[in-house]
C-alpha cells in the first residue's frame, strides 16, 4: 500500500466527562502509561531477561480490568503543529485525548516518549483486543519492544512488524502504520480515516495467517467488520464510513468475494441505527449523482456503483428485519432504480400503481368526468369512484378544488337520480369513499390553508359524514391555531345530528382535554337536544372557569326552566369569571320566577353591605338588580319596586339640600348601581317609581338618560 496524503485532523474528541465516563476514562490512561514503561525498559533486554519480565508482570490484567466492558481499545497519534495528541478509542462512544486526564508532569514524560515510539516504528495506530490471550498479548509487547537496526528501510518496517504479527498468529492486535494509508479521496474526519485505514489493512492481513482455513479466513473477516462496525453509534460516523468504503474495496478486492464487503458492513450497523443510516447515505448518493464534482468519469462510475450495491444491499436488510419508519425511503430508492419493483412492500408496490393510474386519470380528467356522468350502472359508476378515489390525493396535493368539486358533483347527481342502491355498494357512502385515506392530507391542508381555500375546502367537508368526523379530530389533535380552530368548530356546527354525537360522544368522557371539551360545549349549544340536558349540568361543576361558563350557556340554551335553578346557585361560585356569565344569562336570556328574584335582592343586599366594593362588584351586582326586574310575576312586582328604591336610597342618602343639584359626588361603582336601579323601576314600577326617579335626575348624565328613558317606558303602561 502507498501512502497517499488524505486526511485531515480536528480535535473533535469527546470534550466533557459524567463522573462514570471520567473513571473508564482514567483507568485506561493510566494504563497507557503503564504500557509506555513496559515497551519502553523491555526494549533494552531480551525478553527473558528479569527486567523485561519484570516490567510486564501483572500488565495484562491491568489491561483486561481498564477494558472494562469495552471489547478493544485504540490508541492513535496526531501531530498537529508542534503539538501532539494521543488519542484513545474505544472505551467511550467518542475518542478522547489522553492530556485531558494526565497530570502535566506525565504528560511531559509519557506523551514524548510515546511520540518518539509511534515515530520510530512508523506507526499511526494500534488496537488491541479485550480476548487476546495472555502469551499473545505478552508477544505483542517483546514485538513492540524490539530495537529498530540502524540499517532497516523504515518504509517496510511496518510490513516487517505485520508480518511477525502474523508469524506468531497474532490476530488480537490490529497495527496501521503511516505506509499503510490508502485512502484517496479528499478530506475525512480523521476517526473515519482510521477506521477506514484499520478495515483495509485488517481484511489484507488474513491471508498472513498460514494456520487459517478458507472457512475459518471468512470466519475472521466478518468479526473484523464486526468489530469495527458495531461500536459505532454516530449515524454520522456511520454514514461518512459508508459513503467512502468505496475507497479500499480496490485494495482489498482480491481477496474478497463479489459485493463482500458492502454485505458485511451493512450487516454491522447496529439495528437501531440501520433506517437513519440508510437514509443519510441515499442522501449522499443523491449529492453525488447531482453535483459530480471533483471527480474523474472511472472515480465517479466506481463511487455511485458501489453506493448502489450498499443501498440495494441496506434495503434487503430493512425489508427482512421488518424495520420501522423507512416507507418513505423505499419509493425513491426505486425512483433512482437503486432497488426494482419487486423488491418493495406490496403496499408502496400498490400506491406506486395507483400514483401511475392517478397521472393517466389527471391528464383526461374532463374525459373521466363525461363518461362518469354518463354512466347507466351502479358498477359502471362505482368503476369511476374507485378511479377517482385513486387520483384524490393527488387532487388534494394540487389544490385542484374546482376539479375535486366537478367530481363529487358528478358522484352525488348520479345517486339523486337512484331509487335503489345496494347495500354493499360504495356509492351508499359517497362522496366519503372517495377520500378514503385522505383524512389526514385533508386535515393538513385545511390546517395549513388561507383563509379562501379554508373556506373552499369547507364546502367539501360539509358533503361529507364519517369521514368529516376523522378529519376534524386529526385537525383538533394536532392543530392549535385560534382562527383554525374557529373555522372547524363553527364548520362543525352545521352538521346537525352528525355534531350533536360528537359532542356527546366527547361530553360523556370527563377525561377529555379542556381543549376538546371546549370545543363540544360550543357546538352543542347550536346542535343539542333538551336529553342532553342532565350530561350538559355536570359540567357546571367541573374544576375549570372556561369549561364551567360554556356549561351554563348551553344549559340555558337547552331547557331554561331547569337552567334558572342552576343559574342561581351559581351566582355563589368562587369563580368570578362564572359569576358573571351565570348572572349575564339571567338578565338577557331568562325570565325568572319570583322565588328566584327574593334571591336576587337577597344575594345583591347582601353584596352591597360590604365595604369598599370594587367596581366588578358593582358591575356583578347592577346586573343581579336588571335580572330581578325582568320578572313577569306580577305579585313580585311591587316587592321588586320598594326594594330597588330602598337600595337607591341607601346610596343617596348622606346627599341632602342644595349638593342634589350640582355635579355628582357619586362614585362610580354607586353609579353602576343607581343606573341599574333606574332601569329596574322602568321595568316593574309604578306611580311610587316615577316619583322616585325625579330625585336621579341631573346627577350624572348617563343616569340622566336612564331616568329618562325609564319614565318614558312607566308612560306606555
Amino acid at each position: 500500500m502507498s501512502p497517499i496524503a488524505e486526511t485531515f485532523y480536528k480535535p473533535d474528541e469527546k470534550k466533557d466527562f459524567s463522573p462514570d465516563e471520567f473513571a473508564k476514562a482514567k483507568t485506561v490512561c493510566d494504563f497507557v502509561i503503564e504500557l509506555t514503561k513496559a515497551i519502553s525498559r523491555s526494549g533494552y533486554y531480551d525478553a527473558t531477561h528479569p527486567v523485561s519480565q519484570e516490567v510486564k508482570k501483572g500488565l495484562y490484567q491491568t489491561f483486561q480490568t481498564a477494558l472494562g466492558a469495552s471489547t478493544e481499545f485504540m490508541l492513535t497519534c496526531h501531530e498537529a503543529g508542534d503539538k501532539v495528541d494521543i488519542h484513545i478509542s474505544g472505551i467511550l462512544e467518542e475518542p478522547f485525548n489522553i492530556r485531558k486526564l494526565a497530570r502535566e508532569s506525565t504528560l511531559d514524560l509519557f506523551v514524548p516518549k510515546l511520540k518518539d515510539y509511534f515515530e520510530r516504528k512508523n506507526l499511526n495506530s494500534f488496537v488491541i483486543k479485550k480476548y487476546i490471550t495472555p502469551e499473545h498479548f505478552e508477544s505483542f509487547i517483546d514485538l513492540m519492544s524490539e530495537p529498530i537496526p540502524e540499517s532497516a528501510d523504515i518504509s517496510k518496517l511496518g510490513e516487517y512488524l505485520t508480518k511477525s504479527l502474523a508469524d506468531l498468529d497474532i490476530a488480537e492486535v490490529s497495527t496501521i502504520f503511516k505506509t499503510d494509508i490508502v485512502l484517496s479521496r479528499g478530506r475525512l474526519p480523521w476517526r473515519v480515516s482510521i477506521i477506514l485505514r484499520r478495515l483495509a489493512k485488517d481484511l489484507k492481513v488474513i491471508p498472513m495467517f498460514r494456520s487459517a482455513s478458507a472457512d475459518k479466513m471468512k470466519l475472521i473477516k466478518t468479526q473484523i467488520v464486526e468489530d469495527i462496525i458495531r461500536p459505532l453509534h454516530k449515524s454520522d460516523v456511520l454514514r461518512d464510513l459508508i459513503i467512502n468504503g468505496d475507497i479500499i474495496v480496490t485494495h482489498i478486492s482480491h481477496m474478497l468475494e463479489i459485493d463482500e464487503l458492502e454485505k458485511l458492513i451493512i450487516h454491522s450497523v447496529p439495528q437501531d441505527a440501520m433506517v437513519p443510516v440508510s437514509r443519510a447515505v441515499f442522501e449522499a448518493y443523491k449529492q453525488i449523482t447531482n453535483e459530480k464534482t471533483g471527480e474523474d468519469d472511472s472515480s465517479y462510475e466506481q463511487r455511485t456503483v458501489y453506493l448502489k450495491k450498499v443501498l440495494h444491499i441496506a434495503t434487503q436488510r430493512i425489508i427482512a428485519e421488518n424495520l420501522s419508519d423507512a416507507m418513505d425511503l423505499f419509493e425513491p430508492l426505486y425512483e433512482y432504480k437503486i432497488v426494482d419493483f419487486n423488491m418493495l412492500p406490496e403496499k408502496l408496490r400498490r400506491d406506486i400503481q395507483n400514483k401511475k393510474m392517478g397521472g393517466e386519470i389527471i391528464a383526461h380528467i374532463d374525459d373521466y368526468l363525461q363518461k362518469a356522468a354518463a354512466a347507466s350502472s351502479d358498477q359502471e359508476m362505482e368503476d369511476y369512484a374507485e378511479k377517482f378515489k385513486i387520483v384524490m390525493p393527488e387532487f388534494i396535493i394540487q389544490r385542484q378544488w374546482s376539479v375535486i368539486d366537478n367530481i363529487i358533483k358528478v358522484l352525488m347527481d348520479y345517486l339523486v337520480n337512484k331509487d335503489n342502491v345496494s347495500e354493499e355498494s360504495m356509492l351508499l357512502n359517497l362522496p366519503d369513499a372517495v377520500f378514503s385515506n385522505c383524512e389526514i392530507l385533508l386535515a393538513d391542508e385545511y390546517v395549513h390553508a388561507d383563509q379562501d381555500l379554508r373556506n373552499r375546502i369547507n364546502g367539501v367537508l360539509l358533503q361529507m359524514k364519517s369521514s368529516f368526523i376523522k378529519i376534524i379530530n386529526i385537525i383538533f389533535n394536532q392543530c392549535n391555531d385560534p382562527l383554525v380552530l374557529k373555522s372547524v368548530t363553527e364548520l362543525l356546527s352545521k352538521k346537525g345530528e352528525l355534531a350533536r354525537q360528537w359532542s356527546m360522544e366527547i361530553l360523556g368522557d370527563q377525561s377529555q382535554p379542556l381543549s376538546m371539551l371546549n370545543i363540544a360545549l360550543l357546538v352543542i349549544v347550536n346542535v343539542g337536544q333538551s336529553s342532553d340536558f342532565n350530561i350538559i349540568k355536570r359540567y357546571v361543576k367541573y374544576p375549570n372557569a372556561s369549561i364551567k361558563t360554556k356549561a351554563l350557556i348551553a344549559v340555558a340554551k337547552l331547557n331554561k326552566n331547569e337552567a334558572e335553578n342552576i343559574l342561581i346557585e351559581t351566582l355563589r361560585d368562587e369563580e368570578e369569571k362564572v359569576r358573571n356569565q351565570a348572572a349575564n344569562i339571567l338578565e338577557h336570556e331568562i325570565a325568572v320566577s319570583g322565588e328566584s328574584v327574593h334571591k336576587l335582592l337577597l344575594l345583591a343586599r347582601e353584596k352591597l353591605s360590604k365595604k369598599d366594593i370594587k367596581f366588578n362588584e358593582a358591575a356583578f351586582i347592577a346586573g343581579l338588580l336588571r335580572a330581578a326586574g325582568k320578572t313577569q310575576d306580577t305579585v313580585y312586582k311591587e316587592n321588586v319596586e320598594n326594594e330597588i328604591i330602598s337600595i337607591a336610597s341607601d346610596i343617596l342618602k348622606e346627599r341632602k339640600g342644595f349638593l342634589k343639584l350640582i355635579k355628582s359626588d357619586l362614585s362610580k361603582e354607586q353609579l353602576e348601581i343607581l343606573c341599574a336601579c333606574a332601569s329596574t323601576m322602568g321595568k316593574v314600577g309604578a306611580k311610587k317609581s316615577r316619583e322616585y326617579l325625579k330625585t336621579l335626575l341631573n346627577i350624572d348624565e348617563t343616569l340622566t338618560r336612564l331616568v329618562h328613558e325609564a319614565m318614558a317606558e312607566l308612560d306606555k303602561k
